[in-house]
């Protein structure tokens, strides 16, 4: 379970990373922990397991946030770029169908100029 949740993190990281939307300094978080790991001299020395607490404290930080402020930055551009038109709209079905006291003979549209026959054919 551990693994497929580090995957599915990891997994997240990359998408954010080649995202247009998210900005350059928030990618250098993942960067920053990656180096971070790799580097020898931390906050403390690495002894046993304590080093790695330190390690894994830190970049759990940067991550989380990376990936908490990439999705923001993702959820926000799609936003803007939805580019729906809200509109009322109704089913017209046969049952519906406009009396012909308000068309003229021969007119296929009724009193409000709407087609009193399915376009479809």
């Amino acid at each position: 379970m551990a693994m497929f949740l580090f995957l599915r993190r990891l997994l997240t990281v990359v998408y954010l990373m080649t995202h247009r939307a998210v900005p350059l300094h928030l990618k250098a978080l993942p960067v920053l922990a990656l180096i971070y790991l790799l580097f020898p001299r931390d906050l403390w020395f690495d002894f046993r397991a304590f080093g790695l607490i330190d390690d894994l404290i830190v970049g759990g930080l940067l991550i989380g946030t990376f990936v908490k402020r990439g999705w923001n930055h993702v959820l926000t551009a799609q936003r803007e770029r939805d580019d729906t038109i809200p509109a009322e709209f109704r089913v017209i079905d046969d049952n519906d169908a406009p009396s012909s006291e308000g068309a003229p003979s021969g007119d296929p549209h009724d009193a409000d100029g709407a087609p009193t026959s399915d376009l479809r054919g």
